[in-house]
């Protein structure tokens, strides 16, 4: 796919913001259908959207399901869920309506987007889910589901006994 540049206004100056894995080149300013499409396309394709700004990784949009996995297990092995940042933005007189959707901020900077009351995507920094895709990496890499788990133990209980004579 093509890298094309957008810009995005989030109630700041104008700063320049390309996004990787989408092929259009609209103008992305707060409130606007064309961000609209771009939750559409996550919602629809289940892949991520990523926002950089001077190269560097700034935003992702990810679906609320890819989310809600990433959450679960980056828990899994932390034993709980990390504590957030402080509060960037001020909240707007309301929520803003991108196309069909509408984004409720977050007062860390995230953003969570609904469509009819159904939550289709999450807007997250980078080094948020960043974290998280390492995290639940770790987690999964120690998960056994039950069958599995049974047929382990059924396994280390015909094991010989090891001798510890050396």
């Amino acid at each position: 796919m093509s890298r094309s540049g957008h810009t995005l206004n989030t109630r700041s100056p104008l700063r320049r913001v390309r996004i990787l894995s989408a092929d259009m080149d609209v103008e992305l300013i707060e409130g606007s259908s064309e961000l609209g499409r771009l939750i559409a396309e996550v919602e629809s394709s289940g892949e991520r959207v990523r926002f950089t700004v001077d190269g560097e990784p700034e935003r992702v949009l990810l679906a609320a399901a890819e989310l809600a996995g990433l959450e679960y297990w980056a828990a899994r092995r932390n034993k709980g869920a990390q504590p957030e940042a402080e509060p960037t933005h001020e909240y707007p007189p309301g929520p803003p309506a991108y196309g069909p959707h509408i984004g409720y901020r977050h007062p860390h900077g995230g953003m969570t987007l609904t469509r009819g009351w159904v939550v289709v995507a999450e807007l997250c920094d980078a080094e948020t889910v960043a974290r998280l895709d390492e995290q639940a990496k770790h987690g999964r890499q120690g998960y056994m589901g039950p069958k599995q788990s049974a047929a382990f133990a059924e396994f280390l209980a015909r094991q010989a006994p090891v001798d510890d004579e050396r």
